[in-house]
């Protein structure tokens, strides 16, 4: 995808990410593996973990990874669940169903906050399933916490490396420096401008034919549509400086001018 020209917003900084590691349990595909180390690399990721893994090693999972291949080159191997989860650590699991044997499901707005609190002082395992059945019933309670990942109800399934990115995701942007509260003009100077506005319009004979009524219902709508943007007070002072530009352009004096130059 080519990039717009647009500044892109600041990073969020790696933080609890060092702490998480993304783990993938008996992939079947080596083009989901590279995917996902694909999608981790884009959202500040680097940690894989791969748990009785297909053969990744190949052209396809390199090719799906693209300019991941530090994540796939770092990836770390173990034969079953258990012995990877020998360490201390607070393990995550993701799911789409939600069954009479399953633990409490969070939602991924709810878990997002309590996983990067977590990690801030935790190693954190996130849990992703098998392409086909997920996560095994017996391996749900070696779980802390669950979270759902909502998807449609006509077709729920999602792919392997798309929940990794869409859980990826939701963590890299909530750690996003929060863009800085824009400040709206005072409403004094919201209705200076307002007078500015209607004595320019007047000035233009703008709505004229409709009479007092039909100029009333302009301003008014004028109102609602500067009132849905939030002027700031710098956007203000431009509008106030167009409104000046214009009521010069046709005062009385600037017509004579013009009606001279044209003459001449």
């Amino acid at each position: 995808m080519r990039r717009s020209n647009r500044q892109r917003p600041k990073a969020a900084p790696p933080g609890a990410n060092r702490n998480i590691s993304i783990v993938l349990v008996e992939p079947q595909s080596s083009g989901n593996v590279g995917s996902t180390a694909r999608a981790m690399k884009n959202t500040g990721f680097s940690d894989l973990v791969l748990i009785n893994p297909c053969d990744y090693k190949n052209n396809e999972s390199y090719s799906m990874a693209c300019k991941a291949d530090s994540v796939l080159a770092s990836a770390r191997v173990f034969p079953d669940l258990e012995s990877f989860l020998g360490e201390p650590r607070v393990v995550v699991g993701t799911t789409r169903r939600i069954g009479r044997h399953r633990y409490p499901v969070l939602t991924l707005d709810e878990a997002v906050p309590a996983i990067l609190k977590l990690a801030a002082s935790n190693s954190v395992a996130l849990l992703f399933g098998r392409e086909d059945r997920g996560l095994l019933n017996e391996e749900i309670p070696l779980c802390d916490m669950l979270l759902e990942i909502p998807t449609s109800d006509e077709y729920p399934s999602i792919n392997l490396s798309h929940a990794v990115f869409t859980v990826c995701h939701h963590l890299y942007t909530a750690q996003m420096p929060k863009a800085p509260t824009i400040k709206a003009a005072p409403r004094e100077e919201l209705e200076k401008m307002y007078v500015h506005m209607e004595r320019m319009l007047r000035g233009l004979g703008y709505g004229d034919q409709g009479g007092e009524y039909l100029f009333e219902a302009i301003m008014r709508s004028f109102r609602r549509l500067f009132g849905r943007t939030g002027l700031m007070e710098k956007e203000v002072k431009m509008l106030r400086g167009i409104f000046t530009q214009v009521e010069a352009r046709v005062s009385p004096r600037s017509r004579t001018r013009r009606g001279h130059a044209e003459a001449e």
